[in-house]
């Protein structure tokens, strides 16, 4: 059924197609101009205008936004002890994404929270490459029965443990009643065993990606401060908000070669969306642009363990610092919660694609 989830797939589209058209600094002038990464300041992006390249979202995702009061009435529940799950997001592609995950896991691990690392990159699964280890069994094996959970998950230095995603994660939204029943058996273990659950999502706006983010219970937004990455991370924070009001948003500003720069992305970000979305969102930090991170990566290891000392390196630690002392959202029933919100956003998506 293509069509079944057209408005998520149009809207990076319209997004990208009409950044185009964006002018550089006068929030009046309609002259249309074509947007280059490498010669537009940070600053030439208007609020008004950057609003303005993903207001077509609204409309997109219109027919599913009952999954709103489902969210509501999953988390009204009288609470117990459930690991945070949180999905680690760009909208864009290449802006350190999974290397950022990586390394945000092991100095979460660091500080003595116990960390699973599920690789929801459904295209281009690279979590292992980036620990420079193979797991032999991943998601699927979970999934069609093959393998439990236990035998799924695999440790790592630093004291995390990862489960490889591959194709798996595109069946959890669509498992019949019997098979759902003995995964969720299998998953909520998770429960007991993890602190932190961090989802390390695709790029881009794909009904997969979206679903992994409207189904979490707190998402970290990355940016770089290229304007095309600005503007994608502002396309996701806005689908999340609208769709799934109760996700806690937070922003990180990665590879900004100076102090300033880090904090007129953020400042930006922070000033639209409080605009435009009515939204306050969460500055967990920043990341500067340091070469030993793609040192790191070339040789499959990461880079807080390798250059401990690095700025990159301390950036991470803070902001897993922040993330861990920060207040508590409300608990959203853990990895079962998440599984919950996830089929039912999928199956709006379904009803949404018979109209």
């Amino acid at each position: 059924m293509p069509d079944q989830a057209h408005g998520l797939r149009a809207l990076a589209d319209i997004a990208r197609r009409e950044l185009e058209e964006l002018p550089r600094s006068s929030e009046t002038t309609l002259t249309p101009v074509l947007a280059r990464k490498s010669t537009i300041d940070l600053n030439g992006l208007a609020a008004s205008h950057l609003d303005q390249a993903v207001c077509g979202s609204s409309y997109a995702l219109a027919d599913i936004s009952q999954v709103n009061q489902e969210r509501v009435n999953s988390v009204s529940a009288p609470r117990v002890q459930h690991a945070r799950v949180i999905a680690i997001t760009s909208g864009k592609g290449g802006v350190g994404k999974t290397s950022i995950s990586t390394n945000l896991a092991l100095m979460m691990a660091k500080s003595g929270q116990r960390v699973v690392v599920l690789d929801a990159d459904l295209g281009l699964a690279n979590l292992h490459i980036m620990l420079g280890v193979n797991p032999k069994y991943h998601l699927q094996h979970v999934i069609s029965g093959e393998k439990t959970l236990g035998e799924v998950l695999y440790p790592c230095s630093g004291g995390i443990m990862i489960v490889g995603g591959g194709s798996g994660m595109c069946d959890l939204a669509d498992l019949d009643n019997a098979r759902r029943d003995a995964f969720l058996a299998d998953l909520s273990s998770l429960d007991e065993m993890a602190d932190v659950i961090l989802l390390d999502t695709g790029a881009g706006l794909s009904r997969n990606v979206i679903s992994f983010l409207c189904a979490a219970e707190e998402v970290v937004v990355l940016s770089t401060p290229e304007p095309t990455s600005l503007m994608d991370a502002y396309a996701t924070i806005k689908v999340v908000s609208r769709e799934a009001p109760e996700v806690r948003l937070g922003l990180v500003v990665n590879m900004a070669r100076t102090d300033e720069e880090a904090r007129a992305t953020k400042d930006r970000m922070i000033k639209i969306t409080k605009q435009y979305l009515k939204i306050d969102l969460d500055f967990l930090g920043s990341i500067p642009f340091d070469v030993v991170v793609p040192q790191a990566v070339r040789a499959q290891k990461p880079f807080t363990t390798t250059y401990p000392n690095a700025q990159a390196s301390r950036a991470v630690e803070q902001i897993a610092s922040h993330m861990g002392y920060r207040s508590q959202a409300p608990s959203g029933g853990g990895i079962s919660g998440f599984l919950n919100r996830m089929q039912n956003f999928g199956r709006r998506l379904n009803s949404a694609g018979h109209r």
